[in-house]
């Protein structure tokens, strides 16, 4: 009776310590918080590649920040995703600077500027060339790094 209650309560203490992990591992931006004036389409979910990173400078002033979505409904078009911002960021306080939106391969790339920040906006096919069902990446890239 006694090697049961321990086996049952190891049993319980590894689908706990399981449960956490999984929705830890599940939430994405692990790093810290998307930028609030930056949306993402509601068929958008957190994604870790590339992993999360964002650094913010005295008084919230934002240097760098990137992190991922991906789409939950497979590929998605890229025009679609491209007007759905173009029409949502201006609320934000974000204006449109270039685009480059090519639907049939499923790429998009917009650049915003509001105050001193750039915001960059990257979605593109996820690189599996195969597997069961293919997703669109979005890449959210504040204050973008230029070689």
């Amino acid at each position: 009776m006694k090697k049961y209650l321990v086996l049952s309560g190891l049993i319980v203490l590894l689908f706990v310590a399981g449960c956490s992990t999984t929705k830890h591992v599940n939430l994405g931006h692990e790093g810290g918080e998307a930028y609030a004036d930056v949306p993402a389409p509601a068929n958008f979910e957190p994604f870790d590649t590339p992993p999360f990173k964002r650094q913010d400078g005295s008084g919230g002033k934002r240097v760098y920040g990137r992190y991922a979505y991906r789409s939950t409904n497979g590929l998605d078009s890229s025009k679609r995703v491209a007007d759905w911002y173009k029409k949502s960021l201006p609320g934000e306080g974000w204006e449109l600077q270039t685009e480059e939106v090519d639907d049939a391969k499923g790429t998009m790339k917009l650049l915003f500027k509001k105050d001193e920040d750039q915001l960059e906006l990257k979605l593109n096919p996820d690189d599996r060339m195969q597997g069961s069902e293919r997703y669109s990446v979005l890449i959210v890239e504040m204050n973008p790094q230029y070689d």
